[in-house]
């Protein structure tokens, strides 16, 4: 069995744990701004939750709270993370753009709740109306002098990313404070809800679940530069199936979250020559098309993950040195801010390892290399765990990331043909334990390991052709227990769960 000819993608999506909500205490009235020019905060109202239970990286940050005050332009919100943790302004002194300014006239009255996933108006341009609308908002800045009306919005999924899981656990903050006097009002209940990101390697989820789906792309349009199409068998059956056009056939696929929903984007990568090579990504939460102009011809872009801890996967390709001896390099453009950067990593002949080896849910720096003697070492850059190497397989192994223990750590782990069969070998991070799976035929297979049980686990898995459109079966070997077999695709497909096989 030898490494594959097609391959496109790395570290797999973030898929949401189920939420923790936690109820606030402390509510009650909020002491009266003072008098004299704005803002002038009387003693502030301090809502505390006592978050437990919670693992990093953090997924989703909501924050909601229940009241009444007349004036919204007088109050400001402030979230805080425990102890010496990051905080964010929710929602500060409505209307407010000039020095001394009272703000917005209209009332609090109901329930807010401030998430990253609210779609619709600014909280700012609602309060036109009296009482504000009660419903879902974004958070925003503002509240300060030569603030635009209705300010950016801003982000609490980024804002407390990067939180360790002690960070995450312990007293969170709401502080309210009234910055004017005469109106009046009282917080009558407030909730926070965290999800964790359990980080399924090599998910291909496009609806969702936190369930690998079937998924194929077939050429279409015929030829070498044919319209390539998607077909995806959703496994949570709303809608039951999808069809895409999108990409050529020389096109790499690249199918991973680009956008955060915690949907797997359709994308593709084509090369070119510098400055001329584009990722173009179908983003689900919009339906839009994003083109980002990365790499060049040569460049190897099964490297593309989260690097920067905020739950989308970053544009990324793996740069190898052009002559024995020559240094590779790591290049990607971090979502948070648009920045690019460049990580010398590994050497000529090397083979890319991507993934998150210290489950910190940022991607690590790491290589497959011809150990000697018929021996492969692993050598690995982590973003907190610092530098290791260890022996581990046979050179001529192909590279089958994923987190087959559910540690939410990426294990070290192979494929190889032995005797007709497909050898899976996994060094397990939670343990140091070495398994070997038996599963597939290496003549004819496709290695689509994901989680198809969404247990939180890897499993091994392959798709399998044939000449009868009826016998194409994606085979699956379930880490919960038991094998199964779904029918899905025809002879001449290539099956998208493929896509970062190194």
């Amino acid at each position: 069995m030898s490494r594959p000819t097609v391959a496109a993608g790395a570290k797999a999506d973030a898929v949401q744990a189920p939420q923790a909500t936690f109820p606030g205490t402390g509510t009650g009235a909020i002491a009266d701004g003072l008098t004299g020019t704005p803002p002038q905060y009387g003693s502030p109202l301090v809502i505390s939750f006592a978050v437990t239970g919670m693992s990093a990286p953090l997924g989703t940050v909501t924050v909601d709270f229940t009241g009444t005050h007349s004036w919204c332009g007088d109050l400001d919100f402030v979230l805080k993370a425990p102890g010496a943790g990051p905080s964010l302004i929710v929602v500060s002194r409505i209307g407010v753009t000039t020095a001394g300014s009272f703000g917005s006239s209209s009332d609090y009255s109901g329930t807010y709740s401030f998430t990253d996933t609210a779609a619709g108006t600014n909280i700012w341009t609602a309060a036109a109306a009296t009482p504000v609308p009660p419903g879902a908002y974004r958070t925003t800045g503002g509240g300060m002098t030569g603030q635009t009306n209705p300010p950016p919005v801003t982000s609490l999924n980024a804002t407390f990313a990067g939180l360790t899981t002690g960070q995450i656990n312990g007293t969170w903050t709401l502080t309210v404070r009234d910055g004017a006097a005469a109106d009046t009002g009282s917080i009558t209940s407030a909730s926070l809800s965290l999800t964790s990101s359990i980080l399924f390697q090599h998910i291909v989820d496009f609806d969702g679940d936190g369930t690998t789906d079937p998924a194929v792309v077939r050429n279409t349009g015929g030829g070498p530069s044919g319209q390539i199409t998607w077909y995806s068998l959703n496994s949570s059956g709303s809608p039951a199936t999808s069809t895409t056009p999108w990409g050529i056939a020389t096109d790499r696929f690249m199918p991973e979250d680009y956008d955060g929903d915690n949907k797997t984007d359709v994308a593709v990568w084509r090369s070119g020559p510098p400055f001329g090579a584009y990722f173009y990504i179908l983003q689900s939460s919009s339906g839009t098309l994003r083109t980002d102009q990365f790499g060049q011809t040569g460049d190897d872009p099964s490297v593309v993950g989260d690097y920067d801890g905020d739950g989308k996967t970053d544009v990324a390709v793996y740069r190898a040195g052009a002559a024995a001896g020559d240094h590779s390099f790591w290049y990607y453009r971090s979502s948070v801010n648009g920045l690019i950067f460049g990580v010398e990593y590994g050497q000529n002949g090397d083979f890319p390892a991507p993934g998150d080896y210290d489950g910190d849910g940022r991607n690590d720096f790491a290589v497959q290399r011809n150990g000697g003697g018929g021996q492969a070492r692993f050598f690995i850059k982590r973003t907190t765990a610092g530098e290791t190497s260890l022996i581990f397989g046979t050179p001529t192994d192909v590279i089958v990331p994923g987190d087959y223990d559910g540690d939410q750590k990426t294990d070290i782990a192979t494929a190889r043909g032995s005797g007709g069969n497909i050898l899976w070998n996994v060094l397990r991070s939670s343990d140091g334990v070495a398994t070997q799976t038996v599963f597939g035929l290496s003549g004819s297979d496709f290695l689509t390991q994901g989680d198809w049980d969404g247990d939180g686990k890897t499993d091994v898995a392959v798709w399998r052709p044939d000449l009868n459109p009826l016998l194409n079966f994606f085979y699956i070997h379930k880490s919960s227990g038991g094998d199964t077999q779904v029918e899905w695709g025809q002879n001449g497909d290539y099956p998208v769960a493929n896509y970062n096989q190194h």
